[in-house]
């Protein structure tokens, strides 16, 4: 007869986990059976790799948006001309949106 080395629930040699509080038998862990929250944690740790690797791809978008919109900004500053970033028209350092495609130049 086996028991569960956890709750001390009688158990049948084929069970992979004790019915009463879930523990994996001797049995399952012969067997190669992984525990039901093995799988969940893994499941986590995939979202979280892929979670932070979005999260460095957004970082990096933004750190070039920055530094595009800061060269904009200076550009107008200085009176200088200001190139459009969808077609690359040049355009006078006031100018709110392009001559050529007319998409806004902020």
């Amino acid at each position: 007869m086996v028991y569960c080395s956890n709750c001390g629930q009688k158990l049948e040699e084929s069970f992979y986990f004790c019915p009463k509080c879930g523990r994996r038998t001797q049995a399952g862990t012969a067997a190669g059976v992984g525990e039901p929250w093995e799988a969940l944690r893994e499941g986590f740790h995939t979202a979280a790799e892929e979670m932070r690797k979005a999260l460095e791809k957004a970082s990096e978008e933004i750190r070039k948006a920055s530094l595009e919109v800061r060269k904009e900004v200076q550009a107008r500053m200085s009176g200088k001309s200001v190139s459009c970033s969808n077609c690359g028209a040049v355009n006078s350092a006031e100018s709110k949106f392009c001559v050529k495609c007319g998409k806004p130049l902020s």
